[in-house]
């Protein structure tokens, strides 16, 4: 090999070292970082409070939010891909609070603290499997989209029980908040890359108060529903250009091996 070749694949094998070292930082920085301060309580069934920040910026908090729903906010799924668990999984509620001493993280990094944290307080063991699952594919209608590309500075994501609002929101933010309402994972084919504000209201849909795990019996019904929306399907190509197809698939799911209620704080 030449003075020249040589050194070139030094060089590139230098670059690859340092591509490698610097992704093993990162992979250390996310998955061993935990929350510095953390309470986890039972909810008083007294209080019919029901609120979840999204885990963000070092910190997290939950007033009366089942353990599903954590579990389901640390790994990005939808219910319909949560498997297993106790009998009280879904059903017994608890008051979460935890937060890192500064908030210099990202989404991403919150989420797996809060990873963590459910496996060092809930004992949580889980592993994925892949299975076929009924699914509905996201296509776009005819006429194409009925939603402008975002102006707004910010993402805003807002679901209720019969309406999804989001600012400078990707496809991927409405499949994410549509799987939760249709019961199934919605995946996406419209091909569309951009960010967009979408707004869509419903009066029924397949899952209840918008398929939010803790949300049942709670008066989350939006003021404007009324009775002139139709089916979220309906509404979906109605107002956004965009329709829903049931269809089946390959669904990535995560199975809960192991978990117990935590002990006192």
């Amino acid at each position: 090999m030449s003075g020249p070749e040589q050194n070139g694949s030094k060089r590139w094998r230098l670059s690859l070292f340092r591509s490698l070292i610097a992704a093993s930082i990162a992979l250390a920085r996310l998955y061993g970082q935990s929350f510095d301060v953390a309470s986890v309580r039972p909810h008083d069934p007294s209080n019919p409070g029901f609120v979840v920040h999204m885990p963000n910026g070092g910190h997290f908090a939950a007033e009366g939010a089942p353990v599903k729903l954590l579990v389901m906010l640390a790994y990005g799924v939808e219910e319909s891909q949560v498997e297993g668990g106790p009998g009280w999984f879904a059903t017994e509620k608890w008051d979460i609070t935890a937060k890192c001493d500064d908030d210099h993280h990202t989404a991403d990094e919150t989420k797996h603290m809060l990873q963590r944290l459910l496996e060092e307080r809930f004992s949580l063991k889980i592993h994925r499997e892949t299975v076929p699952r009924p699914v509905y594919v996201l296509t776009l209608a005819k006429g194409g989209p009925k939603f402008p590309p975002s102006e707004k500075a910010a993402t805003n994501i807002h679901s209720g029980a019969h309406s999804i609002l989001i600012d400078r929101g990707s496809i991927a933010s409405m499949t994410g908040v549509l799987a939760s309402a249709v019961g199934r994972p919605v995946i996406d084919h419209t091909e569309l890359m951009g960010l967009y504000d979408f707004s869509l209201v419903w009066d029924d849909a397949p899952v209840r108060d918008g398929g939010v795990p803790g949300a049942n019996g709670l008066d989350t019904r939006d003021a404007a529903v009324g009775n002139e929306h139709g089916s979220i399907f309906t509404a979906l190509e109605e107002q956004l250009g965009l329709r829903l197809t049931a269809s089946r698939a390959p669904v990535a799911v995560l199975v809960v091996d192991k978990m117990e209620r935590p002990g006192a704080n």
